[in-house]
């Protein structure tokens, strides 16, 4: 008898931002522009690919921070959907559904029961076929729910990795992302998790650095990497329900509440020139933009006094601080002195910190979705 031969494994890592509004909250509702960047915060997700490994083929999911495995024999997974222009198969959903109902309990988490949906989808609809089994291993550092992008992240991770499995079980050579493609994927599951989204978290993951929407990501741009603080206020807000205030009050104030949303839309326009000059020449406008959009979104009712105490810290401290997302609680952002040193950051968390925030620092305009080559030891 002859050795029994290894299986033959490649290993990868594709790694995905998250994302922060920093300009334009509520007004883009109204067609006004919106500024969104990529954040340091992360969601990877390792590739094993087995490409000599005999038996029955299978697709082995961990999700880490769910806490949740399982594996699905890719005889059921099976399709001839793959090579279709992006689009959401409802009839191809509804099996995967119904396929999924049998492989998890009932009571499982709705956010794996999502996640595991999408992998499958993107698994079908990229691969479609494949006699080798193949891990994938999901952690991530980007909080779920807190407006950051975590499912964009996700999403776009999924897509990258399905290219990337693709073309690894049809092609040689070295792979080269096609972004766009990886992105209207991306936008596919996104339309699974939110119904009807912008587009513009899927956009600033794929892309990085910083995306403009205007009813629609009209465009990319690359700006230099900040140091900000992510500050989270611990009180809760719906999303929906200031949504639907801010609306009310255009109705009742249109003469009033319309120039807001055009200044609104200014700073925006402002804050997409601004933040590709060079850091030192550029904070103290970004300081004066932040400050005026944080007040004018205070004016439409959508602050909260611990948001506003978070502007007024960070502007005590010379730094510059604004809400981001829906407001009403949630998350804040202090967009750092490129010139402060670290005791005067580390003075700015303590006095967070008292305040009884959470905050944690990262980067703005980090680099989109790539992809790395794991060796083996």
């Amino acid at each position: 008898m002859g050795e029994t031969q290894e299986p033959t494994v490649r290993k990868f890592v594709v790694r995905t931002p998250g994302k922060l509004i920093l300009t334009g909250e509520h007004a883009v509702v109204y067609g006004k522009l919106a500024l969104a960047a990529s954040v340091d915060l992360t969601t990877e997700m390792y590739l094993t690919l087995h490409t000599d490994r005999h038996g029955s083929s299978s697709f082995v999911v961990y999700l880490e921070d769910l806490k949740f495995d399982c594996s699905l024999p890719l005889a059921d997974l099976q399709t001839s959907n793959a090579g279709n222009a992006p689009n959401l198969d409802l009839e191809l959903l509804d099996k995967l559904k119904s396929l999924i109902a049998t492989r998890v309990p009932a009571d499982t988490n709705h956010t794996v029961q999502m996640s595991l949906l999408a992998l499958c989808f993107l698994y079908c609809s990229i691969v479609g076929n494949s006699d080798a089994s193949f891990e994938i291993r999901v952690k991530s550092t980007i909080p779920i729910g807190a407006g950051l992008g975590s499912s964009a992240a996700f999403s776009v991770g999924s897509s990258a990795v399905f290219h990337l499995l693709h073309y690894l079980l049809s092609s040689q050579g070295v792979f080269v992302p096609d972004l766009d493609v990886i992105n209207s994927w991306a936008f596919q599951c996104e339309k699974m998790f939110h119904a009807t989204p912008s587009g513009i978290d899927n956009a600033v993951c794929t892309y990085g650095g910083a995306v403009k929407y205007k009813k629609a990501v009209i465009g990319s741009i690359s700006i230099p990497e900040a140091r900000i603080l992510l500050v989270n206020t611990g009180v809760g807000r719906q999303t929906k329900l200031l949504v639907e205030a801010v609306r009310q009050k255009r109705n009742d104030f249109t003469a009033i509440m319309d120039p807001i949303l055009d200044s609104i839309d200014q700073i925006s326009c402002k804050m997409a020139e601004i933040v590709q000059l060079p850091p030192d020449s550029s904070f103290s406008a970004i300081q004066e933009l932040l400050s005026t959009n944080h007040w004018l979104l205070a004016s439409m009712g959508v602050s909260h006094p611990s948001l506003d105490e978070i502007h007024r810290l960070a502007r005590a401290h010379g730094q510059a601080g604004k809400l981001t997302g829906a407001g009403g609680g949630g998350l804040a952002y202090v967009w750092l002195n490129p010139n402060c040193s670290d005791d005067q950051v580390n003075a700015l968390q303590h006095q967070l910190t008292l305040g009884n925030f959470t905050c944690w620092p990262t980067r703005l305009g980090v680099k989109g979705v790539h992809i790395e080559e794991l060796n083996d030891d």
